[in-house]
């Protein structure tokens, strides 16, 4: 009877231990895949910085801007013998004013509201502005090559990243635009192949493909490589034509992707036009829409 009540007792606390572990297990699995979630969307963030920088150092090379309106300080001198002889009237002092002894300057900052023309004739490129978005990407990557190989991201394409970076300072040292614009394009490029590797988003992907595409074509324009400005165009319509497959039920969405698509096409002229000017327009307000879809 004692050895029946001790089997009983021992079978009860096999079941127990059982339960207790599969609810530990259960509790460590679901942690980590929460973790892992928490992490991929971490990712994305870091991405979508890559995204605007990389954007952000092209346009610049241009002098594109997405702001309607720029405020320039400018300094204006005046001097101080002006001032004394209109305030105080004095014939004394205006005689003094005139002999020399009290003639100081002074700066005053003026700030005005000019307008952001993206036909102007602008030509100067800010370099150190550049260099400095580049070496604050430069500053972030580490951060970000560890949490993307925590993702198993491949490890090849990661590589490229360091490489490709030191190449677009490289040019950017040399002052060398073509290059710069180039570099940058394949830097950017980059970016879809890391979302594949562990974004369940296919839209998002779609998205960066467009942007990739328009940038290369952008990136062509200057040197007036229009053969390589209408294949990379051409490219983009195709990887849109998935995007609006999958933005079909987005009510959200439709709007500014249906607007983009018009805005591919119109660049699609511009580089059979060969047409520059009206190239950058499109290209910028593109870039734009679609960075609003979300």
């Amino acid at each position: 009877m004692k050895k029946y009540i001790v089997s009983i007792i021992i079978l009860f606390l096999l079941i127990l231990s059982s339960i207790g572990g599969y609810f530990v297990y259960s509790n460590y699995k679901s942690n980590n895949a929460n973790s892992t979630e928490t992490l991929k969307e971490k990712c994305y963030s870091e991405i979508e910085y890559l995204n605007s920088n990389i954007i952000e150092m092209m346009n610049k090379l241009n002098n594109i801007s997405y702001t309607k309106y720029d405020i320039v300080k400018e300094e204006i001198k005046t001097d101080n013998k002006e001032n004394e002889q209109n305030s105080s009237g004095s014939t004394k002092q205006g005689s003094e004013d005139s002999s020399g002894e009290n003639t100081n300057q002074n700066n005053i900052t003026g700030v005005s509201v000019v307008e952001n023309n993206i036909l102007g004739d602008n030509k100067d490129i800010d370099w150190n502005n550049i260099k400095g978005v580049a070496e604050d990407v430069y500053s972030s990557w580490t951060t970000i090559l560890i949490d993307l190989t925590t993702l198993n991201v491949n490890k090849d394409n990661l590589l490229k990243f360091n490489d490709t970076l030191d190449k677009a300072i490289k040019s950017m040292d040399d002052k060398d635009k073509n290059k710069s614009l180039l570099n940058l394009a394949d830097l950017y490029n980059l970016l879809p192949q890391y979302l594949k590797d562990f974004w369940q988003n296919d839209k998002d992907i779609n998205i960066y493909n467009v942007k990739s595409n328009i940038l290369y074509a952008y990136s062509y324009v200057d040197t007036n490589n229009w053969n390589e400005v209408i294949k990379y165009v051409e490219n983009s319509k195709k990887d849109f034509s998935n995007l609006l497959n999958n933005s079909v039920n987005d009510v959200n969405n439709i709007d500014v992707v249906n607007k983009s698509y018009i805005l591919v096409n119109e660049l699609a002229e511009d580089a059979k036009n060969k047409s520059k000017p009206t190239f950058y327009v499109n290209y910028s307000n593109l870039i734009e829409e679609l960075e609003n879809i979300n």
